[in-house]
């Protein structure tokens, strides 16, 4: 570890060859999740249509969010000529490798090349993150990591008082954010500056010409595009619609007894969402610590940045956990320097916290050992069955990521001055069994299988033909994008009565007592049933 510490390079390396195959395995078996099938949908319609700055939903203008994201998903599709659910996921998969790069990048120059590697990887491995987000094509880990960059560059450009670079790059990176996610990155960009310059009392540059230069930067940028953008759509349901995507999760727009029960469990959620790195936080019980985060200027500006950015959230009730993304690197930034500095000292907050470490690295590791006889109640027989039916050599697998991650806790135990690099890793490790076993269940589980199922069947058996979805039916997303994908073409939108030749597809109630012959049947979400029905001809 120590000769791997001098070479930082080779260290990178070999940590990308672990985590490859840890996040690419089973990417695509699951079907599209949450809001995937959104992302994907609102892309394939615009890769059929060409119309780059005129997004559709199931062929009705699509306002939520700015199309960036989009147009990287249309990249990809060009490229590959593939629209499945590895090409989809992709893109996460490099927001987060790079995210990660770039927070060792940024943080290595000032925190050093130990401390800077465990922040990028504690970020990577924590649970929401390495568990869940970093397998849905979703939009957050690429905007997390921009805005993110724009704090870091805001500090970088400012201790050098190099302030038209920080203006004009840090207005940059938000247009792009706005272009990803809309009215949050404006938001973050505001409180990151007022951070910056009432704590280091240049607050008079917040009025300089240089600021005025960056503002116009920001709106040379979002002008083009709204103007472009006007000639297909409504500028004012769109900025009606973006104002709202931001405003309706405030305390303000929730029912008051969810505000309060979500404002109370908002630091619990937060630290149980983000383990076992949140337990760092433990390092705050030292006084004498909290104060050496005050004399640092680089962990009190994170400090401070991250203070300031939370109640955007903690009042929000209807908040997501990847909506966090940006803020856990700044906290993690103070963290991991004040774990080292307790593990030096032998101070009894870090050893307690070690010793729970390797308590719950054991317990994982017995929990993957045993990983074949868990039980699963499939969706189709209803029937409990072990995991290992559903995985090829399932107990060679668990024998041997037991083996490989005992060591690991081992090692954790012994080499005390790598204990947080070796955690990361063990996290790794344990996301390849997540991979091996847990995919395999939840395809046996998970409602949306019989969705992709369904939609596979009704766009190939459409293919060639004129296919109109009715309107107010209601379709789901998932099944509207494999709909849409096996057919080649995004789905018509009509009225009865049908026109000979045309396919209808709708929900039961909207064709009842129509004389039209169903050619096929299912059931979506919520228990609403659609019929695939056609005409006779006059």
């Amino acid at each position: 570890m120590a000769a791997l510490a001098q070479r930082p390079g080779w260290l990178a390396v070999l940590t990308l060859a672990l985590a490859l195959p840890v996040l690419l395995l089973n990417l695509g078996r699951m079907p599209l999740l949450v809001d995937e099938p959104i992302r994907a949908l609102v892309a394939l319609e615009m890769h059929y249509s060409g119309h780059f700055f005129q997004p559709t939903l199931q062929g009705l203008p699509y306002y939520n969010k700015p199309p960036l994201f989009n147009w990287l998903l249309i990249a990809l599709f060009r490229l590959t000529g593939r629209q499945d659910e590895f090409i989809l996921r992709l893109p996460t998969v490099a927001a987060l490798l790079l995210y990660a790069a770039a927070i060792w990048r940024v943080l290595r120059p000032r925190l050093g090349t130990k401390v800077a590697f465990t922040v990028a990887l504690a970020f990577a491995t924590s649970g929401r993150v390495l568990f869940y987000d970093s397998f849905f094509g979703l939009i957050d880990l690429w905007h997390a990591g921009l805005t993110w960059l724009g704090f870091m560059a805001i500090w970088h450009y400012g201790e050098r008082r190099q302030w038209l670079q920080l203006f004009v790059i840090t207005y940059l990176l938000t247009a792009v954010g706005f272009l990803l996610k809309g009215l949050p990155s404006l938001v973050f960009q505001a409180i990151a500056l007022l951070v910056y310059c009432l704590s280091t009392r240049q607050w008079r540059r917040l009025f300089g010409w240089q600021h005025g230069l960056g503002g116009l930067v920001l709106l040379a940028v979002l002008g083009t595009y709204f103007l472009i953008y006007s000639r297909h759509n409504s500028l004012d349901i769109a900025f009606k619609t973006l104002w709202s995507q931001s405003s309706q999760r405030t305390v303000a727009a929730q029912p008051l007894a969810d505000s309060v029960r979500y404002v109370l469990l908002f630091p619990f959620d937060f630290i149980k969402h983000f383990l076992p790195w949140t337990l760092l936080l433990v390092c705050f019980l030292r006084p004498s610590l909290r104060a050496a985060v005050w004399q640092q200027p680089f962990l009190r500006y994170n400090a401070l940045l991250f203070a300031a950015v939370l109640p955007v959230y903690w009042l929000s009730p209807a908040t997501i956990p990847r909506y966090l993304f940006m803020l856990v690197p700044l906290l993690f930034t103070v963290l991991v320097p004040l774990y080292y500095q307790l593990q030096a000292a032998r101070a009894w907050p870090a050893r307690v916290l070690d010793t729970f470490l390797v308590l719950l690295l054991l317990g994982c590791s017995l929990l993957v050992l045993g990983a074949p006889l868990i039980h699963i109640v499939p969706d189709a027989t209803h029937q409990s069955v072990p995991v290992g039916r559903l995985v090829a050599g399932a107990w060679a697998w668990s024998g041997a990521l037991f083996v490989v991650l005992l060591l690991l806790a081992y090692l954790f135990w012994k080499i005390t001055d790598y204990r947080l690099l070796l955690l990361a890793y063990f996290l790794l490790v344990a996301r390849l069994a997540f991979d091996v076993f847990v995919f395999p269940a939840r395809l046996q589980t998970s409602s949306e299988v019989a969705y992709r199922t369904t939609g596979i069947r009704i766009g190939r058996a459409t293919k060639g033909r004129p296919l109109v979805l009715l309107p107010h039916a209601h379709l789901d997303d998932v099944e509207a994008f494999y709909i849409t994908r096996e057919r080649g073409q995004t789905l018509l939108i009509d009225s009865l009565p049908g026109r000979p030749g045309y396919l209808y597809l709708g929900q039961a109630a909207q064709l009842a007592g129509q004389p039209c012959r169903t050619l096929d049947e299912f059931v979506i979400d919520g228990g609403l049933r659609f019929r695939l029905v056609e005409f006779p001809a006059k």
